[in-house]
């Protein structure tokens, strides 16, 4: 059985007016160098999605943070407008660019859209 995973950009703005589409090449590319045992990669206007063997997401956190950079990376004008910038006294400032979709409706309704693909 294969776990879905979904991402959506982390600002809200960002997702109501950047078409991901236009970055389907670099996205699946990224996803694909990262997980090579993705199956399903595919590109939506506001979220991606991929599909993982079972066994591969038990230890894959490294592998994420990895894509996570390998986007911001390779989308720079994407992040000067929807990358978000986290302070922590307790941690280094980090910066996120996507998140995993964890909303019931919009993991239902992306769902959704990923299974018709």
């Amino acid at each position: 059985m294969d776990i879905e995973f979904f991402y959506e950009l982390v600002d809200k703005q960002a997702r109501e007016e950047v078409n991901l589409i236009e970055q389907k090449g670099n996205i699946a590319r990224c996803v694909a160098h990262a997980f090579p045992e993705a199956t399903k990669i595919a590109v939506f206007g506001s979220f991606y999605g991929f599909s993982l063997p079972a066994g591969a997401v038990l230890d894959c956190s490294a592998r994420l943070r990895q894509l996570g950079r390998s986007l911001a990376a390779r989308m720079p004008a994407l992040c000067g407008l929807a990358m978000c910038r986290y302070e922590s006294k307790d941690h280094p400032t980090s910066n996120q660019l996507f998140r995993r979709v964890k909303g019931k409706k919009r993991l239902f309704s992306y769902r959704e859209q990923y299974t018709d693909a």
